[in-house]
Formats: structure tokens, sequence, C-alpha cells
């Protein structure tokens, strides 16, 4: 399958997938924190700038997130400071989703080494450039765990498969020190060293990995994790779910239903697709055992070339990690509910694993037949599962940005919204890290908000009563109910409730109605609603209304007045 003439439409196919990941990206990125990313951004920034200690400012950059350590993406974070002089959320973005570009870049280098077509890297893109991961590629925290520790574990075994040792080793502590699951490119790259029978790098990678690893736990409390392995000793059955579940999480096609109906097919593909990798990881595994117990010498498979030896070689290391990585998470994760297995912000690995499947089969194969037929399949699998998080997961990109902008503007104006409960302790220490930016030109909030909130200030007519907006007083809030609106992937375009008087103005993302019909894969329907804790408002008399924001035009009105005692 040379087809070496029809190589432009080749790669122009494959910029499909990766030019539409990024245009997403730059469209519906926002500049703003989101929860956890005040403690690795916000807060170490301020930190930072107020600390003139070098060994207080290692201290800071070290300093444990949660259970992670995020020494790559704080290192960027200051970076940018230092260039710039501010802190930027979108620029945050964009340098993770680099770190993903330099995955596929990686993946191609190693995939030459095969000498196939070009042709048969075409599902490549397809499954690593799709929407379902967009907690990752558009919130900071994520960003910068997940995508540094994929292309730095893909690096280290892409340089370890090719006897570039001190480089992979280099590439491993860099994975460690980006989040948690970057130790587990230790024990890939045990597997590498040992199935090629490279005793003494083996013993170098091992001492290396024990002090990183130590290093990274030092000083670190156990974030609860104790407590899974009893929940694990009470439900091992979710754990042993949860590995396919985590592994297939690309299949996840229905994210609006019952867990048990969104699992299925996950683990259900998952489990189909480790049947080649049983499969494929025993051809491994054989020449070891022939070289170095005399065992399975009639099972071993025909002497391969250094290239396929090679890329063969980096296919297991990622393959052990992510095999790593689906244990550990199937075994801590469970307790916090079953829906973790395929949250948002792993489905990056199960990207990885579909890769690694497919291209260690083409690569395995000696049948032409029946390595087309793979490539037409993983072409036909890939363009599913990157169409359907189109249709399903680009309104959810859309309205999730909507969603931060108004608690934005909240936060601005009102010292709540991104993240924290309202007037809470943790939501006045956040303002004031905010405030402190912001006074300091380090940190400029979105114009959007800012824009709305005038526009809306100004706003005195009443809303059309021919729209049958339902508002209903409940023990805790406010409901407010339009049957009417329609969602848009403008991301200028949405529906937000307002409650204002002459102190305050504050917003409220008004929430597409969750889809019932028989559209598996719709996730909206039309309308909208919200209900406004009374917690959120401070106690007065404010006017309630909606307003449609549909391009420059801004339609809507008040509803009446509320009153928070």
């Amino acid at each position: 399958m040379d087809n070496s003439n029809k190589k432009p439409l080749l790669f122009l196919a494959m910029a499909v997938p990766v030019a539409l990941w990024v245009g997403v990206i730059l469209y519906y990125s926002v500049n703003l924190p989101w929860y956890d990313d005040f403690d690795p951004f916000p807060d170490f920034l301020h930190k930072w700038i107020t600390n003139d200690s070098l060994p207080e400012r290692l201290k800071l950059l070290f300093q444990p997130n949660n259970e992670h350590r995020m020494v790559i993406g704080k290192l960027a974070t200051l970076v940018y400071y230092w260039v710039t002089g501010h802190l930027n959320f979108t620029f945050l973005h964009i340098g993770a989703a680099v770190f993903t570009l330099g995955t596929l870049s990686v993946f191609w280098r190693a995939f030459k080494r095969s000498n196939l077509s070009a042709w048969y890297f075409l599902p490549v893109p397809f499954l690593l450039f799709q929407l379902q991961y967009h907690l990752i590629f558009l919130w900071a925290i994520c960003g910068w765990q997940h995508q540094p520790v994929v292309f730095f574990v893909v690096l280290s075994m892409f340089l370890l498969s090719g006897k570039r040792f001190a480089g992979a080793l280099l590439a491993g502590v860099c994975a460690t020190y980006a989040m948690s699951s970057g130790i587990f490119v230790w024990p890939a790259g045990v597997v590498v060293l040992l199935l090629r029978s490279q005793y003494k790098q083996l013993a170098a990678w091992i001492l290396v990995g024990a002090v990183a690893v130590g290093l990274y736990f030092y000083g670190m409390s156990a974030q609860g994790n104790e407590s899974s392995f009893a929940f694990f000793a009470k439900y091992p059955h979710l754990s042993a779910l949860g590995f396919f579940a985590f592994l297939g999480g690309l299949f996840d096609f229905f994210p609006e239903k019952s867990i048990v109906v969104r699992s299925a097919l996950p683990v259900l593909m998952a489990f189909i697709a480790m049947i080649w990798v049983v499969i494929w990881l025993w051809r491994q595994l054989t020449p070891w055992f022939a070289r170095t117990f005399g065992w399975f010498k009639n099972g071993t498979t025909d002497a391969q070339s250094d290239s396929t030896a090679n890329l063969n070689a980096f296919l297991l290391g990622i393959l052990s990690f992510l095999l790593v990585e689906a244990l550990i998470i199937g075994l801590l994760r469970p307790r916090f509910g079953f829906f973790v297995m395929i949250v948002s912000n792993y489905k990056i690995y199960p990207a990885l694993f579909l890769i690694v499947t497919y291209l260690s089969f083409v690569v395995s194969t000696q049948n032409q037949k029946l390595r087309k037929l793979a490539l037409r399949g993983a072409a036909l699998v890939g363009l599913a599962i990157w169409g359907i998080s189109i249709y399903s997961y680009l309104p959810v990109i859309s309205e999730r940005r909507k969603y931060y902008t108004m608690n934005g503007y909240n936060q601005e104006h009102n010292g709540f919204g991104l993240g924290h409960v309202p007037y809470s302790e943790a939501a006045r220490y956040v303002d004031n890290v905010m405030k402190y930016l912001v006074q300091n030109g380090v940190y400029t909030y979105p114009k959007e908000g800012n824009e709305l909130g005038r526009q809306v200030n100004a706003l005195t007519t009443a809303f059309p009563v021919e729209r049958q907006v339902i508002i209903t007083h409940r023990d805790k809030g406010i409901y407010v109910n339009d049957p009417e609106g329609t969602i848009s992937p403008a991301r200028s375009d949405g529906e937000y409730a307002f409650a204002r008087n002459g102190q305050r103005l504050y917003f409220f993302k008004m929430e597409p109605h969750k889809y019932t019909g028989r559209n598996f894969f719709r996730q909206y329907d039309k309308g909208f609603d919200i209900e406004i804790p009374h917690s959120s408002l401070l106690p007065g008399t404010y006017d309630l209304g909606i307003v449609n924001v549909e391009g420059a035009s801004l339609k809507g009105g008040v509803l009446g007045k509320v009153t928070i005692p």
C-alpha cells in the first residue's frame, strides 16, 4: 500500500482532527481559573511574588497540590510570568496542548521505524484528537497534569526503545514531576529493559526511579487512599470492571445516561481489545523466556529487524504504563463513584490504549489482507469516535465556557464564583489572592462578563409575557424555568438569569434541559432552567430576570422582584 502520489491527501486527512482540536481550544478557551486551578497557579504565583527567599520559592515549586507535584505546570506559569509579567489561563491551555501535539510527533517518528505505508497511521490522529477529554485541554490543572505526563512517558519509551538511555531517564524524571501518574513510567521502563535483557541499564533505571519516586512522595500525605483498600475488599468486582471501563473510556458514547448504560460499552470493548493485547504481550515475552530460561523455544517468533524490535519495545513500554495506570485507578478510584472510571479528564489514556492496540496489531501481522482490514476497521472506529465526540461534546464545551464566563463576573464583583462555596473561608481566600493579582497587573478578568454586566444594569424592560417562564420559590432557592430557550455552539450566545439591586449584580448560567428521548447520542433538549441558591445572594431585595445573548443583540428583561431575608 504505497500510494505515494496520494500522500498529500493522506496528510490533509490526518490534519483535520488536529486542526479542529486546536481550533476548539483557541475558540472556547477563557482566561479564568477554575476550582483546583487556584492552588498550583494563582496561589502559587502570589506566594512566589511575595516571597524573596530562594529556598522557600523552591519549596513552593515542589509543594504538593492534593496528591500531585506539578513542577512542570508551575515552571510554565513562571516562565510566562517572567516573560510577560502576567498570568494567563488561555496560554496555559495552549501551552499544555503543545505536549499532545508533541505526543503525536513522537508516535509518528516511532511509526516510521516500521517501514509501513503512512496510510496505516491514519487512525492515530482521529483517536488522539477527539473532544471527549475536553476537561484536560480546557482546564489548566488537568492540562498540565495529564498532557505532559503522556508526552514524557511516550518520549521516554521512544528514547529507551532506541537505546538512548540518558534521555529516557531524563524524560522519566520529567514525567514523574508532572503528576503522580508519571511514576508509572518506571515499571514500564523495567518491562522494556528486562525483556531486552539490558540488565546494567535496568539496574540504573531502577535506582534512578527509586530516588525520583522516593523524593516525590517525601512529606506527602496518603490523601485518604487507605480507605480505597477497604472499599476494594468489599467491592472487588468494581475494581475489575473499573480496569476495563478505564481502558475502554472512548466508547462512553452516552454520558447523560445511567452509569450502567454508560459503562457497558467501554467495558465490553476494552475486554475485546484485551484479547489481542494478551496475545501480543505473550509474543513479546516468549523470546525472553527462551533466551533466559530455555522455555517455549518452539513458541518463539522469528527474529525481528532492529527497527521492528525497537517499535515493539516502544509500544510495549506505553502499554505497560497504561495497564499499571488502569490497575491503580481501578483500585483507588471506585470509592468516589464508578463514573470516575470514564470521567473526561482520564480519556486521553483510553485514546493511547486504542492507538497502541491498533499499532501493535498492524506491526505484528504479516498477512497483508488482515493488515488492510485492521486499517479499515481502525479508521472507521476512529472516525466514529471522533464524529460522535463532536456531536456529543461540542455543546458541553460551549455551555461550560459560558458557565465559566458568568462565574468569572461573579468572582470579580461578588467575591465568589469559580468553584468555591459562596462566602466561605475558601472563597474569601481565593478572592483575596485574585484581587492581589489584579491590583498588581498580573491578571485581568475577561471583558465579556463586564460588558454583559453593563448591558444588564441598563436593562429596564419587563421580560416578554409570551414567554412562559416559570418561577418557583423553594426552601433553599429560586427555581427559574424557560421552556423555550435553545442552545448555540457560538461562544458569545447564551441564556443567563440575573439578580440585581443598587449594590450588586449576580449572574447565573441557565442550564439546558437534559434530553430524554430516543436519540442516545443527544444530550440537550429545548429549554433552560436554574435553581438560584438563597445562600449565593446577600440579604436584600432584587430584580430577578433573564437575558438571551445572540451575537451582538441582547433580549430579555425583568421577571419580578425577590427578597432574600
